[in-house]
């Protein structure tokens, strides 16, 4: 019994190691509270939409051109259209789907007027959205009939439209860029050159268009940085502005805790256990008992 009295921690001592635990987290959360005190001005961009956090005031951006929304809506008729089909493959269509086709038929066909209205600068450009409309109501019409598809269907279909939801996408990348630019530069003439420079901003935006995000390469080629860091802080599938405050309150704390108790400004914006973990994965076998025995 004595040999083994000490392998096991009394249900008192683990309690007393939960307790440091908790006790930890509770500074670091109140460390974190602290550091974001301190931040501002902060910019918080999510999807089309800036919110400017400054001398205790949150001010919404003005809502994007009107352009801007017929473009990007004209792009999500066709996604539809694709999802509709695609992810089920050829063949019958669902009565489901038939009616959700019906469905989405009637929406592109109502949003003539208001998209005609909204690129009225450029009839142009205007009339090139309803033909993309028209041609989705086509299909839709066409599928409806047979209650099946076949892959060469869509095939035609998006070489007629790509070109367009291709051109819809670069203008879309414009008017939100200049719907930024020109809000920024509103709001710059009321903040210091200090609080200018001293500026953070959050993007909060989903996992996969992190890569080549739209704001944050505009806010790098702003503030003049090489994308995410001390800077900009992208907040990845987080879209509670209290959550996205707490993640920039995290990168912020992580540099001072890097710079001051490990020396480098970077450590804990990496696994801590990482680079210890490398070094011992190279000295392992892995190997499954069955491959050992071969």
């Amino acid at each position: 019994m004595g040999c083994c009295a000490g392998s096991f921690a009394a249900p008192d001592d683990v309690n007393s190691l939960k307790k440091i635990d908790v006790f930890f987290r509770s500074t670091y959360n109140q460390a974190r509270e602290h550091t974001l005190r301190d931040t501002g001005p902060i910019i918080i961009a999510s999807g089309e939409d800036l919110t400017l956090l400054h001398a205790g005031k949150e001010i919404k951006s003005i809502p994007p051109p009107t352009g801007y929304r017929a473009l990007t809506t004209i792009s999500h008729i066709t996604l539809s259209l694709f999802l509709l089909l695609e992810p089920y493959g050829e063949g019958r269509i669902s009565s489901d789907r038939l009616e959700q086709l019906q469905q989405l038929s009637r929406l592109a066909e109502s949003a003539k007027v208001t998209v005609t209205e909204y690129l009225a600068d450029d009839l142009r450009l205007a009339e090139d959205q309803i033909t993309v409309i028209n041609k989705s109501c086509s299909l839709i019409d066409e599928l409806i009939v047979k209650q099946k598809w076949a892959a060469n269907d869509l095939a035609i279909f998006l070489e007629q439209v790509k070109p367009q939801i291709l051109q819809n996408v670069k203008l879309a990348a414009k008017f939100r860029i200049d719907h930024f630019h020109n809000q920024m530069m509103t709001w710059k003439q009321n903040i210091s050159e200090r609080e200018w420079d001293r500026m953070r901003v959050i993007v909060s935006g989903a996992a996969m268009p992190r890569k080549h995000n739209l704001a944050v390469q505009y806010f790098s080629k702003l503030f003049g940085v090489r994308g995410e860091g001390l800077k900009i802080t992208y907040a990845e599938s987080i879209f509670s502005q209290k959550r996205a405050l707490q993640i920039l309150g995290t990168n912020l704390l992580d540099t001072q805790i890097g710079v001051g108790y490990f020396g480098d400004p970077w450590r804990m914006h990496r696994d801590l256990l990482g680079n210890a973990a490398a070094v011992y994965l190279d000295g392992m076998t892995l190997s499954s008992p069955e491959t050992q025995r071969d």
